[in-house]
């Protein structure tokens, strides 16, 4: 149920955006640099994505696939010890932070040191709006290691860590029964997290089938609009602010051609163990209409922090600019909004 400040922002949106479509459209990207400067996005707000899963499962790649960037690395570590590794980037102004564990789901020589991997992370990592647990759907078990991981992420942030949480299973067209194998790799990766969560935050987790050599999954629906879907809508709404504004450009793109091609041939080749030779780049997303229900509902949730931080920023500057600040906040949302009503 929308609190009636949102539902008043909500109709105030949808009334400008009947009357300027068009010149919404046309000028959306120089709405979102503004934007971006004015509320100084790029320098105090960002999105962090932390990665869980063993070492050459295809987490950089996925990530790489989404974010339509060479972000992680891939390929570049051996399951040989435990570290924190932090890449950040910068798109469209906006800055994101990957964090990798290479090793904690890992058999390593360090095995059972618990302790020291908690203090480790807990050190190295002091923001985190969406957990990623990446593992394979062609192994039918969770292994050993992965279930330490899994202790040990529950242990550093406690379990209110994984209620922000998405679980990825790559190499989708190995299986040999994609739907049962989805289903059954869910729930036993759910009941896994459910020894340290309950099951009322364990079920709640998204799972998502993804392949980074092909466009489609084995039931022939495309997988990166609804790994993008529940990346947005899983996430903390301090991430997903900024993850917002850092893909806007090309879900604005898309709607606006809907011929736009899809997928290209990628510049990325040989990038990790399983995933060589990708046979794609992403360009742009293509959303279902569940997709774009269920992105409304998550932009309805963070509309109003969006509204506070131009009303803000514009009560800093005052007078006409603060005014043009405001108006180019209301702008940016509604364009975005527009194309998921």
């Amino acid at each position: 149920m929308l609190n009636e400040t949102t539902k008043k922002l909500v109709d105030e949106i949808t009334k400008n955006l009947a009357a300027s479509k068009e010149s919404i459209s046309s000028s959306f990207g120089e709405l979102l640099n503004l934007l971006i400067d004015k509320l100084q996005l790029s320098q105090d707000k960002k999105f962090v994505f932390l990665l869980l899963g063993k070492t050459g499962v295809g987490k950089s790649s996925t990530v790489n696939s989404l974010l339509n960037q060479e972000i992680a690395p891939v390929g570049k570590y051996d399951a040989t010890t435990m570290e924190v590794q932090e890449y950040e980037h910068e798109i469209n102004g906006v800055k994101c932070s990957i964090i990798d564990t290479p090793g904690l789901c890992d058999d390593i020589p360090e095995k059972g040191n618990n302790q020291k991997y908690i203090e480790l992370i807990q050190n190295q990592v002091k923001q985190i709006d969406l957990l990623w647990f990446v593992t394979r759907l062609d192994d039918s078990r969770v292994g050993e290691d992965e279930k330490k991981g899994i202790q040990i992420i529950s242990e550093a942030f406690t379990p209110k860590v994984w209620e922000h949480s998405l679980i990825i299973f790559t190499r989708a067209n190995k299986a040999d029964d994609y739907l049962e194998e989805l289903r059954e790799r869910t729930k036993r990766i759910r009941d896994e997290i459910a020894k340290h969560t309950g099951y009322e935050i364990a079920n709640k987790i998204p799972s998502v089938a993804v392949d980074n050599k092909s466009q489609t999954t084995p039931d022939g629906k495309r997988w990166l609009e609804e790994l993008y879907t529940q990346v947005f809508i899983t996430m903390s709404e301090r991430g997903a602010i900024p993850f917002l504004m850092a893909t806007a450009p090309r879900i604005n793109k898309t709607n606006r051609d809907p011929n736009w091609n899809f997928y290209n041939k990628s510049k990325f080749k040989n990038e990790d163990k399983e995933n060589e030779n990708r046979e794609f780049n992403v360009n742009d997303f293509i959303f279902n209409g569940i997709q774009k229900e269920l992105i409304k509902k998550k932009l309805i949730e963070v509309i109003p922090a969006l509204a506070a931080a131009g009303a803000s920023a514009g009560a800093v500057v005052g007078g006409p600019i603060g005014a043009a600040i405001g108006g180019v906040v209301g702008a940016a949302v509604g364009s975005i909004f527009y194309f998921f009503s």
